[in-house]
């Protein structure tokens, strides 16, 4: 009887161990600024993209906050709530008014900075083409940070610089940021044939990240999201018309559904709460991310 109860405790703590398991070791964001989901509809020539679409879970209708501007958008990806929560309302580096909550790094607990806290030693980093990107990432949760010298007439070190760390590091959560098709969309405008054929390029770069992944040996092990922070009205963002607020969200990768549609409303800050789902975090209250459903 003694030895029944014994391998009934040892049963039910191997369970209760493996029901707190990361559901993936590593997570690979990539966000394409200026990137808006009407792109995909008018048939972007974006295989790469479109083929992991197929491989996992993907939605063109995720909301960009308000306003759509770049710095309120990526910073509710990582810190999980909506600029009236954080202060971050455009592309400031400090917040415009006190944040809901504050961590001892003076700003909105982010991902990075809930899985610092749970994981002390895990590899955390970012490899960005603008440097503004990095005052939303909470630089002190980081073990890497890389902003790209000059990214226009250096286009392809995104993928040189983020390949190099993934293979050497194998980071638990790496964030790439590629600002290109911004740039594109400012200097030629919505949907026109020079802003295409940027973001044609940027389909080949995400492809030679998914390879390097694959080359470090830890793809079976890790979840990819691509996404945007917003889209483009002629040559300028910030306003309120669907071409600006809709942008895709591609999810793939270790235990995400295959050729699925996420019908459910999904927002930016939806992403820092997937995120810390699949790393058994638990977000504070002041976070209004909801995770997606799009886990086998």
């Amino acid at each position: 009887m003694k030895r029944i109860l014994i391998l009934l405790a040892l049963t039910l703590a191997i369970g209760g161990a493996q029901a707190k398991k990361d559901l993936a070791r590593h997570v690979i964001i990539i966000g394409i600024d200026g990137w808006g989901s009407y792109t995909m509809r008018e048939g972007a020539q974006v295989p790469y993209i479109r083929s992991y679409m197929s491989e996992g879970c993907y939605t063109l209708e995720k909301r960009a906050s308000r306003p759509s501007i770049s710095g309120c958008n990526w910073a509710a990806m990582m810190n999980g709530t909506p600029a009236d929560g954080t202060g971050i309302v455009g592309n400031e580096h400090d917040p415009v008014f006190k944040p809901l909550t504050t961590t001892e790094h003076g700003g909105q607990p982010t991902f990075f900075y809930l899985m610092r806290k749970k994981h002390p030693d895990a590899e955390l980093g970012i490899v960005c083409e603008w440097d503004g990107f990095q005052y939303y990432a909470d630089t002190l949760s980081l073990s890497y940070n890389k902003c790209i010298d000059n990214p226009v007439q250096h286009p392809d070190d995104i993928v040189r610089e983020t390949v190099k760390y993934i293979q050497e590091k194998k980071p638990a959560i790496c964030f790439i940021h590629i600002d290109a098709p911004d740039h594109a969309g400012h200097a030629y405008g919505r949907g026109t044939p020079e802003y295409y054929a940027c973001l044609e390029h940027v389909d080949t770069q995400i492809a030679q990240i998914v390879d390097g992944v694959k080359a470090a040996g830890i793809y079976d092990d890790t979840i990819f999201i691509v996404t945007s922070d917003h889209g483009h009205n002629g040559k300028s963002h910030g306003g309120d018309s669907t071409d600006e607020i809709e942008t895709p969200l591609v999810i793939w990768g270790k235990g995400i559904k295959k050729g699925h549609h996420i019908d459910e409303a999904v927002y930016q800050y939806d992403v820092a709460a997937t995120v810390a789902k699949i790393f058994r975090l638990t977000p504070p209250s002041t976070w209004r991310g909801i995770p997606l459903d799009v886990f086998k």
